[in-house]
């Protein structure tokens, strides 16, 4: 470990803490002054570990490999991080401390990844965080390569109090942007939240905070929509937060009555998904439907994601027109115009025809072209 910039190295990472575009660099040189192959920075934002990671930051050198990782399911059924977490030591530990030899060997990490991609000997640390996060640090070494030494791990152990101090001052950036986002929403009366993808809130405005009616407020900074349907649809799209093709997604949900309904924006926050705590945080923004004008081509396709055809359909559906006439409008057959109806009634969370008119015609009438 001749040779090694120390103090650079510490520099570089408590300047990722405000920049995360440099972590991907900051991880490759801490892995290669270890001797190791590559470096990976993961997020939970619970600290009751459920194998969900919330962001995930990879330097350069193990990015393929873990890309493969994450497509599978191993997160949830290997015993590496439950163990790692479980020994609770303020430092780097080598595979060697939380398995025995023939553990490691079953372990599915091991067997199905570790092994396939040419690794043999790993080592990590996990850092708790104030507002709830749990950020594992993690390395590869290639097979051939001895396993991280005590001296490799005190090494390692220099670095950690930046590291753990680098993300705390994420957090306290990351919080700083999403209440600043919500009040700034709020001052044009448009309540909404800071979201994660397990359904923990970061940050509310207090618009959104009177919506008794509309949502439900569970343990652990937690929320629900009352109306089943629109919740279901919220899990759904909160577990595709960090998806490049899934930006905004948007959906009804009722209130008091049937007829009474919001619409709900889930937009993922500003920031690549690389940034280990921008990457599965969106922000939550109800619509509050008020005037009962139908609503233009463009505004329906804004709102709910629908195709040039759907939102066609759904403008008929407002202006009260049926299957069949819908059909002899644009010269479609009715089976067409059902399975078109059928998607429109899915993407808005509405139960028939009826109660996507109701929405559809409360929705403001902005200036918007067809």
């Amino acid at each position: 470990m001749t040779g090694i910039d120390f103090e650079q190295i510490v520099d570089r990472i408590h300047e990722a803490a405000t920049v995360p575009e440099l972590w991907p660099d900051v991880l490759e040189n801490i892995a290669h002054a270890a001797g190791a192959h590559g470096m990976v920075m993961i997020t939970s934002d619970s600290d009751q570990w459920s194998g969900v990671w919330n962001g995930v930051v990879t330097s350069p050198s193990i990015r393929e490999a873990f890309s493969a990782f994450l497509r599978g399911d191993l997160s949830s059924r290997t015993e590496t991080t439950p163990r790692l977490l479980a020994l609770d030591h303020p430092g780097f530990v080598g595979e060697h401390e939380a398995f025995s030899p023939e553990e490691w060997e079953r372990d599915p990490y091991r067997v199905e990844w570790n092994k396939k991609w040419g690794f043999e000997h790993a080592c990590a640390t996990a850092v708790r965080s104030p507002s709830g996060e749990i950020i594992v640090f993690h390395m590869e070494r290639l097979a051939g390569r001895p396993a991280f030494s005590r001296q490799d791990l005190d090494f390692l152990d220099r670095f950690r109090p930046h590291l753990a101090r680098a993300a705390l001052l994420s957090t306290r950036w990351r919080l700083t942007r999403m209440r600043a986002a919500t009040e700034a929403l709020s001052l044009v009366g448009l309540p909404a939240l800071a979201i994660t993808r397990s359904g923990r809130v970061l940050t509310a405005n207090a618009l959104i905070e009177a919506m008794t009616d509309l949502l439900q407020w569970l343990p652990k900074d937690r929320i629900a929509i009352k109306d089943r349907a629109a919740d279901t649809l919220l899990r759904a799209g909160l577990a595709q937060l960090d998806a490049p093709d899934k930006a905004v997604c948007s959906f009804a949900a009722r209130r008091a009555s049937d007829l009474d309904r919001v619409v709900l924006h889930l937009v993922s926050m500003p920031g690549e998904a690389r940034d280990l705590f921008d990457g599965a945080v969106g922000l939550l923004i109800a619509t509050p439907v008020t005037a009962s004008k139908a609503p233009s081509l463009a505004l329906i396709r804004g709102l709910f994601d629908l195709t040039p055809s759907e939102a066609r359909v759904a403008r008929g559906i407002a202006q009260g027109q049926t299957i069949g006439d819908i059909a002899a409008h644009h010269g479609l057959s009715r089976e067409t115009i059902r399975t078109q109806v059928k998607a429109v009634l899915a993407k808005t969370g509405t139960r028939n025809q009826k109660s996507a008119a109701a929405l559809f015609g409360a929705i403001p009438k902005l200036p918007l072209r067809d």
